[in-house]
């Protein structure tokens, strides 16, 4: 049971990692994926059509908190603001 949690934790770890290092890169921001399709940034609270926002994709892994695989994703907006979305999603 313990290496179970050892390696699950693991995986949280990239997780986390690659969002401490996105940070540190300048993507500050934190993006939400709404009902409707948009993005919105949580720091602003500015919404932003897929459309128009740059969507990159730097990570997967298994998210051991809610026990599925997660995508973490770089979000830049026209207007300067750089972050982080994290979603099961893949874009």
């Amino acid at each position: 049971m313990e290496n179970r949690i050892r390696n699950l934790n693991r995986l949280n770890v990239s997780i986390t990692k690659k969002v401490i290092e996105l940070q540190e890169q300048g993507y500050d921001c934190d993006f939400l994926l709404l009902a409707n399709g948009s993005l919105q940034c949580m720091q602003t609270n500015l919404n932003y059509p897929l459309s128009t926002v740059a969507i990159k994709q730097r990570e997967h892994g298994y998210d051991f908190f809610s026990q599925s695989y997660k995508n973490v994703h770089t979000i830049e907006t026209g207007n300067g603001e750089k972050g982080v979305l994290l979603t099961e999603k893949l874009f």
